[in-house]
């Protein structure tokens, strides 16, 4: 689906004005950590609002997740299970092509989560893509990547929020 959209949309990309291109990077970076404060408050209705039918996630370790395995994963969750954690996208890119969008970031978080009666602690960093495509008038995510990286020193000085 995604090639299609994209060869589809690629003849438009021309038509693009760059204030309705900064239009579109502004929507897509608020809808981008949205969707990072809905997945930190397991707010499966936000997320609905934001993923597409078909949305497929990889995962940094291979795994493939669509919308229905994502949602289904965090109504089973406990409830506030991710209220500690800390978590910052930044390094953030949008680029436009006509009415798709591939969003490049770098996703940071910390902090110790209780899973299964154990404290697991988290500190982990990914490079990642998301893919947006424009439907009846709203941006929506279609696609995201996962890589792990490494935390680079300067993580301790970075405004991580959440």
């Amino acid at each position: 689906m995604i090639a299609i959209a994209c060869s589809v949309t690629s003849a438009q990309v021309s038509k693009v004005r760059p204030a309705r291109s900064q239009s579109a990077d502004s929507k897509i970076k608020k809808l981008e950590q949205e969707r990072l404060n809905a997945y930190l408050k397991l707010d499966v209705l936000e997320l609905e609002r934001i993923m597409s039918a078909d949305y497929t996630s990889v995962y940094a370790d291979g795994e493939v997740m669509t919308r229905a395995d994502e949602l289904k994963s965090m109504r089973s969750a406990p409830p506030n299970v991710l209220s500690s954690l800390k978590a910052n996208i930044d390094e953030v890119t949008v680029r436009q092509f006509g009415l798709s969008a591939v969003l490049t970031g770098r996703l940071v978080i910390k902090g110790t989560v209780h899973w299964f009666e154990k404290d697991v602690k988290i500190d982990a960093a990914f490079r990642y893509t998301a893919v947006y495509v424009k439907s009846f008038g709203h941006w929506r995510i279609v696609s995201s990547q996962f890589t792990k990286i490494d935390n680079s020193p300067n993580d301790e000085q970075n405004n991580i929020s959440h």
